[in-house]
């Protein structure tokens, strides 16, 4: 996409979602912007020319449309706009044929269509926003929750290339020292960094870096979601319970025991945190190989769990342990319409009926509150995530070489080395270095119009 488009050609189309609408706009960005969005357009008051940013009303007249259009154009003059370019965008009634025939006017008088992203692309291009501030443009477009949509919009709003930023310009005031010692290194009697000082601050560094990319990371899970899984014996009405969360039927339910024998995985909203939810085969001893095998997919299910729900019932009994961690085990009474839950000082019970409905909700709440109290999940949205965590890594690594260069007695030209491996790596989180087919893979899949 870089490479194949020229950003100074002045681009067009239709930024609003499909389909009818009360009101719906084309975006204009390109040095002729302002020309082509202003032809065929009349304002209802005298608009003299100026370079100030507004917004005129008026109507369009345009051939094969009758009658005239009621429109209003939104102007802003470079390069303080989304683009930093020339900007324009006509907002008319929202039916999708009218807005078809203002994107035709303006592609026959010398734009050309954008491409999907390619206005994010010219705000990145032209350093109005960061790769991770353009990566939560498309996170805001695809967040199917409000958790989702929270983190793309902190991440927008700065809360990942902030302290990346800062930290990098810290270095390269470091860098700059460094060098200036390396050209009068037989003149300089005292040591003007401090050297103790400096790798002090840079394992401080180090550490906010981890602390980062641990945001990063994840278990082994299906589109980086959080696993919980419902342990316990058979018939302890794990497939039920499985089955109200999940608010339809998709696991089998039968008072046979051990009707479960592979995992059921099913994508799980709890209070606005999507998780994936897995059923497992009761906890018993297999008798054949199916059995088993089952109790090994239980086993390991169990094992990458981001929290357990142990479940136990009135007509079972308390089962045992689920996983030996606690912090990620939540004890559930299942079948609370049978019988209350047992006294005791092993922790309280979460009591559900998935016959009466009864605590899903409740339950719900408590999933989400635990997967948050773990961590921030999802507070750095896939996208980043995926593309950024090896360089924060690497960028962490090179930190604390550094560090323990200076504490050995190194040379500074050998720490120099070293934060220039950093500032690499962290040029490529925010972009200040980056390749052209890694831009063509982000912004290939946003939508045409942003």
């Amino acid at each position: 996409m870089v490479s194949a488009f020229d950003p100074e050609d002045t681009i067009a189309a239709t930024a609003s979602a499909p389909g009818a609408g009360l009101r719906g706009l084309v975006r204009l960005s390109g040095p002729d912007a302002w020309r082509i969005a202003l032809v065929g357009f009349e304002p209802e008051a005298p608009d003299p020319p100026t370079r100030r940013p507004r917004v005129v009303a008026g109507v369009y007249r345009l051939p094969g449309l009758r009658p005239p259009l009621p429109a209003s154009i939104a102007l802003w003059p470079g390069p303080r706009t989304y683009t930093g370019q020339e900007l324009a965008e006509i907002h008319a009634p929202g039916s999708p044929p009218l807005l078809a025939h203002l994107l035709a006017h303006c592609l026959d008088r010398g734009a050309r269509h954008a491409q999907p992203g390619e206005f994010t692309l010219r705000a990145f291009l032209s350093g109005r926003i960061d790769l991770t501030r353009a990566e939560a443009v498309l996170g805001v477009i695809d967040a199917r929750n409000q958790g989702q949509l929270d983190a793309a919009l902190e991440q927008l709003s700065g809360g990942l290339s902030t302290p990346i930023t800062a930290l990098r310009d810290r270095l390269l005031d470091l860098l700059a020292h460094l060098e200036a010692n390396l050209d009068f290194v037989d003149e300089a009697d005292v040591d003007p960094l401090g050297r103790a000082a400096l790798a002090d601050e840079l394992d401080e560094g180090a550490a906010a870096l981890d602390l980062l990319a641990g945001r990063l990371g994840s278990r082994d899970r299906s589109g980086g979601h959080p696993r919980v899984v419902l342990a316990g014996p058979p018939n302890a009405g794990k497939s039920r319970l499985f089955n109200a969360l999940m608010r339809g039927e998709q696991a089998i339910v039968s008072p046979r025991a051990g009707t479960t024998r592979d995992y059921l995985t099913g994508l799980c909203d709890c209070d606005g945190l999507d998780v994936e939810l897995v059923d497992t085969a009761g906890m018993e001893s297999p008798t054949d190989a199916v059995g088993a095998q089952a109790q090994k997919l239980r086993a390991d299910a169990t094992d990458r769990a981001d929290l357990v729900l142990s479940c136990a019932s009135a007509d079972l009994g308390e089962p045992p342990a689920a996983t030996t961690d606690p912090d990620r085990t939540l004890r559930v009474w299942t079948k609370s319409d049978l019988g209350p839950p047992p006294g005791d000082d092993s922790g309280p019970w979460l009591t559900t009926s998935a016959e009466a409905g009864a605590g899903i909700a409740a339950l719900r709440s408590a999933v989400a509150r635990a997967i948050r109290g773990q961590h921030r999940e999802n507070d750095l949205i896939a996208t980043t995530s995926v593309r950024c965590r090896d360089s924060l890594v690497q960028a962490s690594a090179a930190l604390r070489d550094a560090s323990a260069t200076i504490q050995t007695g190194g040379g500074d030209e050998l720490v120099a080395l070293d934060l220039r491996l950093c500032l690499d790596e962290l040029g490529k989180v925010t972009g200040a270095i980056v390749a052209d087919d890694v831009l063509d893979r982000i912004f290939r899949r946003f939508c045409i119009g942003k």
